[in-house]
């Protein structure tokens, strides 16, 4: 069935118009009419708008930018801001409703990237892991080479673990500032039609107010809960690698030690190492 489909320009103008509610499945028509399909409006995204799952956070980022940029645009219509302000009143909240903070697409990138990264160190860790259990490493040179491997990969282990903690350290920023925001403002502006705007300012018409007003708030709050969303994904993600890479760090350092077990000068000097380490606690 061929199917008519919203371009995304399309989607995201009618939705920052409010002349579409997002958390409503949209109505997909057969080109012959003969036919309609209900979908999501993330659905609808991923199966039309080539958005593909792994650029859904630049995406929805795109999407409050411009839906900033039209706020904003909206709200310098004084009967717009007029009621806006009486409503902050009600809350006692003068702040600002819109968020603007941008996450920048090169950090999607590394968060990507991150996760794309864990593949290929558990593939390193596998044939080392493999080599260590399929060699008995009596041969000197075998045995270099393969705690070289092994350093080479703890070494690995260690990049990784500090671009963890630098995004970590932005998504718990981003997601703070994110949870400053009142929510609960823009959901009772959500629940405002175009007619209490008129009555507040006492007149009987503003063409410049969109005529789902409370539709165009609505589809903010939802967007912003989306991207909040994401967030959770990605740090529920990088904890989960950061337990595997501990994992993986604890049990490679375990099988450089088997490897070289059997160099005596290699075990008297981790010896020496408890030794000393034990009378520096001492002195302390």
């Amino acid at each position: 069935m061929s199917e008519s489909f919203l371009d995304l320009k399309i989607l995201v103008k009618e939705m920052i118009e409010g002349k579409i509610q997002i958390n409503k499945p949209l109505i997909i028509t057969s080109s012959d009419r003969t036919s309609t399909e209900e979908i999501s409006f993330l659905s609808h995204v991923l199966k039309y708008n080539n958005v593909k799952k792994d650029t859904m956070f630049v995406f929805l980022n795109e999407i409050l930018d411009v839906f900033n940029k039209q706020m904003s645009k909206l709200m310098m219509n004084s009967n717009v801001q007029k009621y806006i302000d009486n409503v902050k009143n009600e809350w006692d909240d003068l702040s600002d409703i819109l968020f603007k903070e941008i996450f920048s697409e090169e950090q999607v990138k590394l968060m990507e990237s991150l996760i794309e990264n864990i593949n290929e160190l558990c593939r390193t860790f596998k044939e080392i892991n493999t080599s260590v259990e399929s060699n008995n490493v009596t041969d000197v040179v075998e045995e270099e080479d393969l705690v070289d491997r092994i350093n080479i990969f703890v070494k690995s282990l260690e990049e990784f673990n500090e671009n963890i903690e630098e995004i970590m350290n932005e998504l718990n920023r981003y997601e703070g500032n994110l949870n400053k925001l009142n929510t609960c403002l823009l959901l009772d502006l959500s629940m405002k039609n175009k007619q209490l705007y008129l009555e507040f300012n006492d007149i009987s018409e503003d063409k410049n107010i969109p005529e789902n007003i409370q539709n165009v708030f609505l589809n903010y709050l939802l967007i912003l809960n989306l991207i909040k969303k994401q967030i959770l994904y990605y740090k529920k993600t990088i904890k989960k690698v950061e337990e595997i890479i501990g994992n993986m760090n604890k049990h490679i350092v375990s099988r450089k030690m088997t490897i070289k077990s059997h160099d005596k000068l290699f075990m008297v000097q981790e010896q020496e190492k408890g030794i000393e380490s034990y009378l520096d606690n001492l002195s302390d």
